[in-house]
């Protein structure tokens, strides 16, 4: 619990301090006083536990029509390979998100891409089978298919509940009222979704539990100060901002300094299908919250040469005796596809001008790390991984008022 992160010395530490800064100022002692204090550092830190854990995010699985059709071999549909080159990336990775761009249908009749799209459940499976445990799904596209995608896509999910948490929709009340928990290595991480809005489309007045949106800023509020009660460390996934566009706008910026100020540790963003920067919110409370503006697209069928360059978030949590650190970086990720081929993603890093000449917009390695270079924000501490920010909460937090 939030409340009882203040660090104590044990009575016992605390004696054996007294003690030996006793015998410290005996003459024969003297030269020994740092030593024994150092010691009794040494002493604390092995004896408490440090625990760790290991995040990865991923941007927009927006599957278009070309995509789905190009997974169907003989009959059967399978998208195993938009995972397969990146896979050494999730082993690393103790929880492992993916922004699910479309909603899950299960009669190909129901199958469709822009603008309003529908998947086949065998995205799904192939997501499950590659390791990931949170799929997002409050996104622009949640209510596509209406209240029967919807049902269809919490129909196919309870099949690996034990596995996938899925965020940002609900069966009902009771679900859209819970905050979603899960404890990795001793560290309760709370997890939220929100959507700006539904490909123009209105929820059922009688059913706004279903996706969680941006429209209702005190219920945003109150999650975020809810989920700060209940977990560790309180992580926002927003569907937000302008596509296309490289930078974050007013309403992003707005929104994020909200969150942040209302107890978000980390924000992670999606939506513009390009890739946009991490930047840092210092807060009034004097903690420092990553945000990650936009992760671009994974998986997509988009033809403009920007939106074949994505990142991946990657983050080290670590909890200190309640001291909560975070080590943040973005690698970047490039869609690829060919004809005939199947559709994958690839780590710039394991990226060839090969592979490149062979994709078909015809890409680059000078093209991808510079377009990457203008985009990131600090780039040369993102690269090097030095960026590392204690985040110390205080015991008690008002409610934070903004308006967006």
């Amino acid at each position: 619990m939030k409340e009882k992160k203040i660090l104590f010395l044990k009575k016992s530490r605390l004696a054996l301090y007294f003690v030996l800064l006793f015998l410290s100022l005996s003459p024969s002692n003297q030269i020994d006083a740092k030593v024994s204090i150092q010691n009794i550092k040494n002493m604390t830190d092995e004896e408490d536990e440090i625990k760790k854990l290991k995040l990865i995010a991923v941007g927009d699985n927006l599957i278009h029509s070309s995509v789905y059709k190009n997974g169907k071999k003989n009959g059967i549909y399978n998208f195993d390979s938009f995972f397969e080159n990146v896979k050494d990336e999730l082993e690393w990775a103790d929880i492992k998100v993916i922004n699910q761009e479309t909603i899950l249908v299960k009669n190909e009749n129901d199958y469709s891409g822009y603008p309003r799209f529908g998947s086949p459940y065998e995205i799904g499976d192939a997501i499950a089978k590659a390791g990931f445990n949170v799929v997002l799904h409050a996104t622009n596209h949640s209510y596509d298919k209406g209240l029967k995608g919807l049902k269809e896509t919490f129909s196919f999910w309870d099949q690996y509940k034990d596995q996938v948490t899925v965020l940002g929709i609900h069966k009902d009340n009771e679900d859209y009222n819970k905050i979603k928990i899960i404890e990795v290595n001793g560290i309760k991480v709370a997890l939220l979704n929100y959507t700006y809005g539904l490909n123009g489309l209105s929820l059922p007045k009688d059913k706004q539990y279903l996706v969680d949106t941006l429209y209702d800023k005190d219920k945003v509020i109150k999650d975020i100060t809810k989920a700060e009660k209940l977990g560790d460390i309180t992580i926002v996934f927003p569907h937000w901002g302008q596509e296309y566009v490289y930078d974050e706008n007013k309403y992003q910026k707005d929104y994020a300094y909200a969150m942040a100020e209302a107890g978000a540790d980390l924000i992670i963003g999606t939506h513009p299908h390009v890739l946009q920067p991490l930047k840092y919110i210092e807060t009034k409370d004097q903690r420092t919250v990553p945000v990650y503006y936009s992760l671009g697209n994974f998986i997509s069928a988009q033809n403009k040469d920007p939106r074949m360059l994505g990142g991946m978030a990657k983050v080290i949590i670590t909890d200190n005796n309640g001291q909560i650190t975070l080590d943040c970086k973005i690698e970047p990720i490039v869609t690829h596809f060919e004809p005939k081929k199947p559709y994958t993603a690839y780590m710039l890093k394991d990226y060839t001008d090969d592979l490149g000449t062979k994709h078909k917009q015809g890409l680059t390695l000078d093209y991808l790390y510079n377009l990457y270079n203008d985009i990131v924000e600090d780039k040369d501490k993102l690269e090097q991984n030095v960026y590392k920010k204690r985040v110390n909460k205080p015991k008690f937090r008002k409610p934070y008022k903004w308006t967006v």
